[in-house]
């Protein structure tokens, strides 16, 4: 066997069991049945009743009222792992619902402070699943599905599934999340040969690491052919105008109005009596990344088992030439340099425990590069002994780097047609729909203004005691009235009906008007980031990048 015991520290070893570390050898980091989608005890009635309810709640502009009504809940009527992923799913669509829900209201900003109603039982029951209390991809992905025919023939097919809550309430949301869960599903096969392939290499079985890469490379090819179907049902447009916002973080987020972060009420502020400034308070606000796909630990998974090294973004970490990874393996006492990404490391905080400690372990115990790297030296490959299991064996490893490189070209393509594109363009101004009048043409904006005039002053607040606010122009620039009603558009009165006409031809919307929106138009040279808060497209090149330059 290659003698590679100091290349890097490790554990002793003892073979990984996916059962224990919550992973299911058939599902993968999904749970092995269906998420819960209510919650079995009539205590939790307040939360399921808001969630019964929860997109016509969010349309309608009551979720903050709704919130602040709810009674602080325990934690402890929950009683198993699927009741507490539960609790933690619907709390974040109620957290992030109340905190971004604007419902298109400009004249409502990010909420700075979440109620204990929601912060309470929600650091409650973060801290049992071990992450943090943001949404996350294991809230909206691995805990937010369901099996729509379980008789069919492969029940997770992603043909045969379905969200359990959206925000939007969208199919094109519904098919953002699933992509990713049907992922997920798919390469639970992947996570088994990262197993076997990783006791192959400490028992110096070339056949039965190769036979796992071929297995590793099989799943990637899944992961791919899935990816690409983002395009077939979830619209570009859709998702960053309409969807993302609700998915950002409270991280880096001072252009979208949360400059000091959240505040859990309950939590953070329970002794603010002691505190003698604002510069104190400020110190227990709480800054999160948002939803993102680096908190999938399959990816970081695969990243692992192969040997993938991430570096700090904007550096360029130690890359080099199989010859020299080969003298620093035999060197006695020199370690591979290790993952120092802060980014994707950080990224584990927000996934479960179990999961987190998979890849913990996963790190301290897989050599499969390095038994790669030692068991095949370039002169097979130049004597042309295609033959030779080595060869193989290194063939095989470098078809599952291809894939990984491949997948993270698919990544890349897919933010830049849902993120990067969408911000440049700026929202679509539809056409407007006239209201025709003797002789005479009216927007649709202009009736509206015309007929607010004539509502009495006790009814102008809208429903519910002033729930109802007014659009956005950026997010629906079609209501924006202000520019329905410029100079360029001359107004006049409909004398036979009393209604305005306009020039019907569509306006800009004000730029600065999008300001304290992540959902916005983005001036030249303006970073485009990430619901987790980096800079989207750095990222993932350089990660894409570091995964080409891990091939032999």
């Amino acid at each position: 066997m290659p003698d590679y015991s100091q290349a890097k520290p490790t554990m002793a070893y003892a073979p990984l069991r996916l059962e224990d570390y919550d992973i299911s050898p058939t599902h993968g980091f999904l749970p092995s049945e269906p998420p819960l989608r209510r919650l079995p005890d009539p205590y939790y009635a307040p939360w399921e009743d808001v969630m019964d309810r929860f997109n016509q709640y969010l349309l309608a502009h009551h979720i903050r009222r709704l919130v602040r009504k709810m009674p602080v809940l325990g934690t402890d009527k929950l009683a198993t792992q699927a009741e507490y992923r539960r609790a933690f799913s619907i709390l974040s669509f109620m957290a992030h619902a109340f905190v971004w829900g604007r419902n298109g209201a400009i004249s409502e900003p990010a909420a700075e402070f979440l109620p204990a109603s929601i912060s309470v039982p929600w650091v409650a029951v973060a801290e049992f699943l071990q992450l943090n209390p943001v949404i996350c991809c294991a809230a909206v992905c691995h805990w937010n599905w369901q099996v729509l025919d379980e008789e069919a023939a492969d029940p997770m097919d992603i043909d045969n599934l379905g969200t359990i809550h959206t925000f939007s309430g969208s199919l094109d949301e519904s098919w953002f999340y699933l992509v990713t869960t049907a992922i997920e599903a798919k390469c639970a096969r992947g996570l088994n040969a990262i197993l076997a392939a990783t006791v192959g290499a400490e028992q110096d079985d070339i056949q039965q690491v190769t036979l796992a890469l071929h297995q590793i490379a099989y799943s990637l090819g899944e992961a791919n052919e899935i990816l690409e179907r983002m395009y077939e049902r979830c619209d570009p447009y859709v998702f960053y105008w309409k969807i993302r916002e609700f998915l950002a973080g409270w991280e880096n987020m001072e252009d979208a109005g949360l400059a000091h972060g959240v505040l859990y009420e309950g939590v953070d502020d329970t002794d603010t009596f002691s505190l003698d400034n604002w510069q104190s308070l400020q110190r227990r606000f709480r800054k999160y990344a948002g939803g993102s796909a680096a908190q999938t630990p399959l990816l970081q998974a695969f990243d692992i088992a192969l040997g993938i090294k991430h570096f700090p973004t904007g550096k360029k970490g130690p890359q080099s030439s199989v010859a020299d990874a080969r003298n620093r393996l035999r060197a006695q006492g020199v370690p591979e340099p290790p993952i120092v990404n802060s980014y994707l490391v950080q990224m584990r905080d927000y996934m479960p425990g179990g999961h987190r400690r998979f890849l913990e372990d996963l790190a301290a115990t897989c050599k499969v590069r390095e038994y790669v790297l030692l068991s095949c030296s370039d002169s097979l490959l130049h004597m042309g002994a295609a033959d030779d299991p080595r060869v193989r064996m290194r063939q095989a490893y470098n078809g599952c780097v291809d894939l990984m490189k491949s997948f993270r070209d698919k990544h890349i393509m897919i933010v830049s047609r849902y993120i990067i594109a969408p911000a440049k363009s700026g929202p679509m101004v539809p056409q407007r729909v006239a209201v025709s009048c003797p002789g005479k043409m009216a927007p649709p904006s202009a009736y509206l203004q015309a007929m607010a005039k004539q509502m009495p002053e006790s009814q102008s607040g809208g429903r519910l005691g002033g729930d109802s606010l007014p659009a956005d122009p950026v997010m629906y620039p079609q209501t924006n009235i202000a520019a329905s009603t410029t100079s360029a558009s001359p107004v006049s009165k409909c004398p036979a009906h009393g209604l305005i006409s306009a020039d019907m031809r569509p306006n800009s919307v004000p730029a600065a008007q999008s300001k304290t929106r992540l959902a916005r138009r983005l001036d030249e040279g303006a970073v485009a980031r990430g619901t987790g808060g980096t800079d989207a497209i750095q990222f993932l090149k350089q990660v894409r990048n570091e995964t080409a330059d891990t091939r032999i």
